[in-house]
């Protein structure tokens, strides 16, 4: 269990934007969720990212730190995008 553990926490950083997203969406219809998917799917991209230059950066090479990062990258992109959703929408 602990060598998959570093993936299940990479995966919360397309679970718990996808959570976000679809909690707070006005009516469920399939486009609605979709669309909600996709900005989850990007926001776990941007955590990949933070990861990506954190390992780089830092030089980390602990499995739990690097998913971790994932997680905080996706979720500092999830709240980036609730605030541009209340601000201009």
């Amino acid at each position: 269990m602990d060598s998959q553990l570093p993936s299940y926490i990479t995966l919360l950083g397309f679970v718990v934007p996808a959570l976000v997203f679809i909690i707070r969406l006005d009516r469920y219809q399939a486009a609605t969720i979709v669309h909600a998917l996709l900005m989850a799917l990007l926001c776990l991209f941007v955590g990949f990212l933070t990861s990506g230059a954190a390992i780089k950066l830092l030089s980390l090479s602990n499995p739990l730190l690097t998913s971790g990062m994932v997680v905080i990258g996706s979720t500092m992109a999830t709240l980036a995008r609730l605030i541009w959703i209340k601000r201009f929408a």
